[in-house]
């Protein structure tokens, strides 16, 4: 069978012309090429991103453990790990009962190992260090915090208590970006770290960053510290009350105007002043009878004086005393006076104000292509009730319509549909480009097996002899036999026409011999070719039969 094939394939390629030749070599090493290149592509796994931001003692920990156990990776970097996409979890699951990745410190697995033979000294340092690395993990752990490096110092425990220093400790910080430290968040850190360590205060912990900024300077600071502490607090309650307002307003716009239609800003001022206000009413018209007096005099007959009561009441003109002097007609003198004393009620009340109460609030909206002054006055009676602004006390509100450049965002929406059409267009190609390859492959070695079809089938040698040998045999013998059968006989027939086809040969017989005398003539030229070519008719008999099996099917 390959013998028949590598004669195909000679017979093939001898008949092809040097244009020919280099066109199919050229397209069998492009094919070659491309299906490699397929596979190649088909069989690379996709990497991802199995560990980030490891330090370089970690990333050699990682590596290692990555290489005895089989599993492929890629380094980006000296921080970052790649592994293929369906290893990453099962990557990530074996390493961490290694403990990987420690983080670039060292906790209580320190002390997993064998102490015998160390000092006590040795052991405290250890215990030290451990406490030391427990920490950073613990401060890592928070989101905002990338790296922390903590460093404790605990001073040796003296027999006179006067004498003991109180321990201390520095914490450095790398912050992620994009999430800055608050000063509630930086208290957090020093309560932490004075909570694992024992005999340390949050007032003897000082944190800095990366880049030299003092967060939290403990008793050293003094009051620097402890003003400046009370001054991010303040200024961070303002921000959450203007925070408050803000969202209440966009929120009130971006439903009536729709989103990115409005701008809102808000300024808050808060009266950090503690008052007390002491308030003592009187009020005379409820006025109560504190005291009462009553005096009566009577004289006898013929005395007639008159007087009053001793003192200055009696003298004035108006008062509270009452004087009444009556004299009968047998001379007798009487006396009668009252006094009567009124209590003024009053009230009193004490309110303490604390501090942080709103003193201003200044508000600035400005909303996109409104003209209408009466849409722009609704707008503002609205946004002044839903931020509660209070113009007795001094707010500010200001709404204003101004036409928003939106350049940036139509290019940021261009760029991001630019992007998802790059996208789809990548993830189309990435699946037609190997259908194309695959078929033109295909359809190159269906043409390929074609040509050789076609090729083996002329390379073929006839079983019958060449027609006009035959037509010949038969004119002689029909000449011999006296029929006198008038064959025509191609004027141009020669040997070289034996290279046809198989079939062109085999029909040559019935295409070239055309019997132009009666039957009987016919059956004297068969019977004189098949007593001379007894293998010749056998061999058109059955390809006869052939081509009948060949239209039947």
């Amino acid at each position: 069978m390959f013998t028949n094939l590598t004669q195909q394939f000679t017979a093939f390629w001898s008949g092809l012309k040097g244009r020919q030749r280099a066109v199919l070599i050229l397209g069998s090493v492009t094919a070659l090429l491309a299906m490699t290149v397929f596979i190649n592509w088909a069989t690379t796994p996709t990497y991802e991103v199995a560990f980030s931001g490891l330090s370089e003692a970690d990333a050699g920990q990682i590596v290692e453990s990555l290489q005895s156990i089989n599993i492929p990776y890629q380094l980006q970097g000296s921080g970052t790990i790649l592994v293929p996409s369906d290893q990453v979890y099962d990557a990530r699951i074996r390493l961490a009962q290694q403990g990987l990745p420690s983080g670039g410190s060292v906790g209580f697995e320190l002390f997993s190992g064998s102490s015998l033979g160390m000092t006590e000294f040795s052991q405290r340092v250890n215990y030290q260090q451990a406490m030391e690395g427990e920490l950073e993990r613990t401060i890592s752990s928070i989101s905002a915090i990338e790296m922390a490096r903590v460093h404790i110092v605990t001073p040796e425990q003296s027999l006179l208590a006067y004498d003991d220093e109180p321990a201390t400790a520095s914490v450095t910080l790398q912050v992620n970006a994009g999430y800055p430290l608050d000063a509630g968040q930086i208290r957090a850190i020093t309560h932490l770290v004075a909570s694992s360590v024992e005999g340390l205060l949050p007032e003897n912990v000082v944190v800095v960053d990366v880049n030299g900024n003092l967060l939290a300077a403990g008793s050293a600071g003094g009051a620097y510290s402890s003003s400046l502490s009370q001054t991010d607090s303040r200024r961070s309650a303002e921000e959450s009350v203007a925070s408050e307002i803000q969202g209440k307003v966009r929120n009130l716009l971006d439903t009536v105007l729709g989103p990115n239609q409005s701008v809102v800003q808000v300024s808050v001022s808060l009266d950090w002043n503690e008052r007390e206000i002491n308030t003592q009413t009187y009020d005379p018209e409820t006025s109560v009878v504190r005291s009462s007096q009553e005096t009566t005099e009577t004289y006898g007959a013929g005395m007639e004086e008159t007087g009053g009561v001793p003192g200055a009441e009696s003298n004035l003109p108006e008062g509270d005393a009452e004087t009444i002097v009556t004299t009968n007609e047998d001379g007798a003198y009487y006396y009668t006076s009252e006094i009567t004393n009124y209590e003024i009620s009053q009230s009193q009340s004490r309110e303490v104000i604390p501090p942080g109460e709103i003193e201003r609030v200044s508000l600035s909206v400005l909303v996109d292509g409104i003209t209408d002054a009466g849409e722009l006055e609704t707008l503002q009676t609205a946004i002044t009730a839903a931020a509660g602004i209070d113009a007795e006390r001094g707010d500010v509100v200001a709404v204003q319509s101004l036409a928003f450049d939106r350049s940036y965002y139509d290019t940021q929406v261009e760029a991001m549909a630019e992007a998802e059409k790059s996208n789809l267009i990548f993830t189309i190609a990435q699946y037609a480009v190997p259908a194309i390859l695959i078929a033109a492959v295909l359809w190159y070695v269906q043409r390929l097996l074609s040509n050789l079809r076609l090729s083996s089938e002329e390379a073929w040698q006839p079983v019958l002899k060449p027609a006009s040998e035959l037509a010949m045999a038969a004119s002689r013998a029909g000449i011999a036999a006296g029929g006198g059968a008038n064959l025509q006989i191609p004027q141009q027939a020669t040997p070289a026409a034996s290279a046809g086809s198989f079939q062109e040969a085999s029909q040559a017989p019935r295409r070239m011999i055309r019997p132009q005398q009666n039957d009987a003539d016919v059956r004297t030229l068969v019977d004189t070719i098949s007593r001379e070519e007894p293998a010749a008719v056998a061999d058109v008999i059955h390809l006869w039969l052939s081509e009948d099996e060949g239209n039947h099917a």
